[in-house]
């Protein structure tokens, strides 16, 4: 598996955010409110060159939703907290986020 560099920047904040010890603590609700400053610290990362931003949008959007997903996830399952597999999730929704919205000329 390829790892992109905004899989790495992804699954690192994944994890510094669960392995916290004020995470137990967090509820859904706030894991939730993140979603404004997820977006900033994703949007900070990508370049995407000849697209639109709505297009950007839309896949800035997609990737957020996986991190907040494995951070609400992680609140119940240990294996959410897991490396590995919080990079191959976002490894894959990324990959599919790009070929959906910036590769493909339908959308």
């Amino acid at each position: 598996m390829k790892i992109s560099p905004l899989t790495v920047h992804c699954a690192s904040l994944c994890l510094d955010v669960v392995n916290r010890e004020s995470f137990e603590k967090l509820t859904i609700v706030d894991i939730e409110g993140w979603q404004d400053e997820l977006y900033a610290y994703i949007e900070n990362r990508v370049e995407i060159v000849n697209c639109s931003d709505e297009k950007q949008r839309l896949f800035i959007n997609s990737v957020r939703d996986e991190v907040l997903m494995i951070l609400m996830l992680s609140k119940e399952n240990l294996f959410a907290r897991e490396p590995y597999w919080i990079l191959e999730k976002m490894q894959r929704k990324i990959a599919l986020s790009y070929n959906i919205y910036i590769n493909n000329s339908d959308f």
